[in-house]
């Protein structure tokens, strides 16, 4: 990990989320995975990304994808699982687990009652949770980055500043959910020299690989379309066995599937009924 960053390349992530899908992804060659929240929510609960799955739940799932395979991993570290303490459990955790790098994000989380799905935390909070995580390392090779996700909730000018903040405590990387616009990351890039993480979800135009390089983005994670594919392989291997027809819902997506295998719905209501905000 530690030379992927160090390293003038913008490399594509991997979604890895079980030992086959971590080995299938090294031998292809893929330099990087990432062993995302919601996909190990799904994997260990069947539930939507709602803040359910414990940090020993993360923790043996990441350690099983990790120990498959010498490929380095990104883990979603969520906001810490709780305050900076828990912050500090978390690393240390994920560390022991053999896992390569964390991103721990300045979101709220679970969510609070009454309050939006998305709200922030005061930068000040942010930083006393990564000065944690940094104090909680025991292995200097483990990178610890900052993710944000100001752009779905504040100004561009009021995510710099929050960059700015993170890039000063001495971590090592800053993860930026949600970047559309090119122009965006040329602001970005010249505010930080720190090495970025992007995640886009679906096919966004950020630049080429050497261009997103040379604004020191390092990873590029663009969603868990892998995992998505391979529910709907199960799907449609189960319905073929059970009725020899392959092609009997052939409409349904991978994110169809899983909205409705994970109940999303369901939990949505109760979201509704005993946390408030729809």
């Amino acid at each position: 990990m530690r030379q992927l960053l160090e390293t003038e390349q913008c490399v594509t992530c991997a979604s890895v989320f079980d030992p086959l899908s971590i080995r299938m992804a090294n031998d292809i060659g893929f330099k990087v995975g990432i062993l995302g929240g919601s996909v190990a929510s799904l994997m260990n609960l069947g539930a939507p990304d709602i803040s359910l799955l414990t940090l020993s739940e993360l923790t043996d799932q990441a350690r099983r994808v990790c120990s498959a395979a010498n490929l380095p991993v990104v883990v979603d570290g969520d906001s810490g699982y709780g305050n900076s303490l828990n912050v500090m459990r978390t690393v240390a955790d994920l560390e022991h687990a053999g896992t390569a790098m964390i991103t721990l994000e300045d979101t709220v989380l679970p969510r609070p009652h009454s309050q939006p799905p998305m709200s922030l935390t005061s930068i000040d909070e942010a930083k006393d949770k990564l000065r944690a995580a940094l104090k909680a390392r025991t292995d200097p090779e483990f990178a610890i980055f900052a993710r944000t996700h100001a752009l779905e909730q504040q100004s561009l000018d009021q995510l710099i500043e929050r960059v700015k903040a993170y890039s000063q405590l001495g971590i090592d990387g800053i993860c930026i959910f949600g970047l559309k616009e090119k122009e965006k990351l040329a602001l970005l890039s010249e505010v930080t020299d720190l090495p970025l993480m992007l995640i886009s979800y679906g096919e966004v135009d950020l630049g080429t690989p050497d261009t997103m390089a040379a604004q020191n983005v390092r990873i590029r994670f663009s969603g868990h379309q892998a995992y998505e594919d391979a529910v709907k392989a199960v799907y449609q291997s189960l319905i073929q066995l059970y009725s020899n027809d392959a092609n009997l819902h052939p409409g349904r997506s991978g994110k169809d599937l899983i909205s409705h295998y994970a109940e999303t719905r369901r939990f949505s209501e109760m979201i509704s009924e005993y946390v408030g905000v729809a």
